[in-house]
């Protein structure tokens, strides 16, 4: 009776230094499939989302202190900077987290964001103009009326910039590092490249003969 072997056996047809090697990821296509790039991608997405945790965090105690100055009463400040504080506190622990282990890569994770941080400056400068052509249209009446108002509408601009910044920007930018972030950690963190030496190791193309790199 015949048993299907469904992955070819042994050890590994090359080294994961081999694999890592920046000469070899320069002469791949940079959207080559590979096992490697699979690991920092699906890595770098769960970073991304946890960086605007952390720089979301401080703009949002921001528009506490705004708010609580515009209106004069300590309340916006009181609720909103805590939760910042807490917001950044639990995106800076996530991060690291999600950082120093392989992920799970079973799991679907689509970024519908810029990967890159040009691609994310590019995006929130077009929102940015787009919005700031609205707001012209009412600032000079707020201005005539002198009761704050101007100063509540370019404060109100400087914040959602603010959070453009931090939903856009930020994670763009870790996006489009995932790669060679990934790359640096395995060379420096001794758990995390054992965890991929050991994924290596087992690791074969369900779907055809790919190599396990380049990164």
């Amino acid at each position: 009776m015949t048993h299907h072997v469904p992955f070819p056996a042994g050890a590994p047809a090359h080294s994961l230094d081999h694999w890592l090697s920046p000469e070899l990821a320069r002469v791949s296509p940079p959207n080559a499939p590979s096992r490697l790039r699979q690991l920092a991608d699906a890595q770098g997405t769960r970073a991304a989302g946890w960086s605007s945790a952390i720089a979301g965090g401080p703009v949002l105690a921001l528009a506490g202190a705004f708010f609580s100055t515009m209106s004069g009463n300590p309340a916006a400040v009181l609720v909103l900077a805590p939760l910042g504080v807490a917001l950044m506190l639990l995106g800076i622990s996530s991060w690291k987290r999600v950082r120093a282990k392989l992920p799970d890569t079973n799991r679907i994770l689509i970024s519908r964001g810029p990967g890159s941080a040009r691609g994310g400056v590019a995006m929130v400068s077009v929102l940015a103009v787009a919005l700031g052509g609205i707001l012209s249209l009412y600032l000079p009446s707020a201005v005539a009326k002198d009761d704050g108002t101007a100063a509540m509408l370019a404060g109100s601009f400087v914040l959602i910039l603010a959070v453009l910044v931090a939903c856009i920007v930020v994670p763009s930018a870790v996006l489009g590092r995932a790669r060679e972030s990934f790359r640096l950690r395995i060379q420096s963190n001794p758990e995390l490249r054992r965890a991929v030496e050991q994924d290596l190791a087992v690791w074969r193309d369900p779907h055809g003969n790919a190599g396990y790199g380049p990164l």
